[in-house]
């Protein structure tokens, strides 16, 4: 079958790097998003799962799950295509949902805005 006509899907993964984590911390995840051609979410997550499991091997870490996809909308991938998204039901003012679920101080990622 041509993938060419297949959808696009985004599958989040879910690693543990147990050699990386700083004092005082129990454990470093890491969540990839990869992008995927396929014919189901179902083919979408099992490639996913064979290139994480590629990639832990290649990182040194442990692959735990494939814990989410996204069936992207757009045919053809581009600028400024959605290629993840997420609705989350919440009690949370946005900035206490910001402080919790986006970039924090735990996170090993530089902030956006100084």
């Amino acid at each position: 079958q041509n993938k060419m006509n297949e959808p696009w899907y985004s599958v989040r993964c879910l690693f543990h790097h147990p050699t990386r984590q700083k004092p005082g911390e129990d454990f470093l995840y890491e969540e990839r998003i990869t992008l995927w051609r396929a014919p189901s979410f179902q083919e979408a997550h099992k490639l996913a799962e064979e290139e994480a499991r590629q990639y832990a091997i290649e990182a040194d870490c442990i692959f735990i799950d494939s814990t989410d996809s996204f069936h992207l909308f757009d045919e053809e991938v581009s600028q400024g295509s959605e290629i993840y998204s997420v609705m989350r039901g919440s009690n949370m003012q946005p900035s206490a949902y910001k402080r919790t679920f986006c970039i924090t101080d735990r996170d090993r990622a530089k902030p956006l805005k100084e």
